[in-house]
């Protein structure tokens, strides 16, 4: 052990211990010359984990989207990228182009800082929220998958680092559609209108207004008060009939 000191004095064989290496690449990317590049600044300790995650360039199973949420919530925003880990999690993301010793040492150096936590935390929501959106477009959820949906857009609308972007997104775009669908589904096995129904049925109305209030001069506050002003006019007509 003390031999390790001796020769790595930069790297503290605490830290040596706890870090690993995941790299990002596309599946187009040279991965060879990439990971010719990471074995140059890999250091050389039995404790050293390196993983090579090939991102797909479609999403379109949930595998592929599990694998983008994970890049998501190690905040890559270019690739190639290598992410450093410790026992809490990442700690540092830097594209491969700018790797080099001044660039591991800075991330080192700056890894306890006080906002790595909430850097974190705003990582996972995004990584979440894409996950949940590539559900709803891939999958035919039955009705325990589709209350458990909504459970989750609820659960993010309260998330203590979604902004108003987020919350408008998530009630116009997710709990809305869910909340008719459920309504939909509710009508067609009761074979018509009920207290039931007509309850499912504010409920989604009311996530429609609360993205819309939000702030109804944003492209989606205006895309919810026209969706609002339809469904208004939809029911006023649908009256004329009972």
């Amino acid at each position: 052990m003390k031999s390790l000191l001796v020769c790595l004095p930069l790297l503290p064989l605490a830290l040596l211990a706890e870090e690993n290496w995941h790299i990002f690449m596309a599946e187009d990317m040279n991965a060879e010359l990439i990971r010719r590049e990471v074995q140059k600044h890999l250091p050389n300790t039995p404790e050293q984990q390196c993983e090579y995650i090939t991102l797909p360039k479609e999403c379109k199973t949930p595998e592929q989207a599990r694998a983008q949420a994970r890049a998501i919530e190690c905040g890559i925003t270019a690739l190639p990228a290598a992410v450093l880990t410790d026992e809490h999690g990442p700690f540092a993301t830097i594209p491969l182009r700018k790797l080099n010793p001044d660039s591991l040492q800075e991330a080192r150096n700056n890894k306890d800082t006080s906002g790595r936590h909430e850097d974190a935390q705003k990582h996972r929501l995004e990584a979440h929220l894409f996950l949940l959106c590539a559900r709803v477009s891939m999958e035919q959820a039955d009705d325990a998958s589709l209350a458990t949906r909504i459970e989750e857009c609820r659960k993010l609308l309260a998330h203590q680092h979604a902004t108003d972007e987020h919350r408008q997104f998530i009630g116009l775009r997710l709990l809305y559609p869910l909340l008719m669908e459920q309504y939909k589904r509710g009508y067609r096995q009761a074979v018509a209108h009920n207290p039931a129904t007509e309850a499912k049925l504010l409920e989604a109305i009311a996530a429609l207004e609360s993205a819309r209030d939000i702030n109804a001069e944003t492209p989606l506050g205006k895309q919810a008060f026209a969706e609002r002003e339809r469904l208004r006019a939809a029911r006023r007509k649908s009256r004329q009939y009972e």
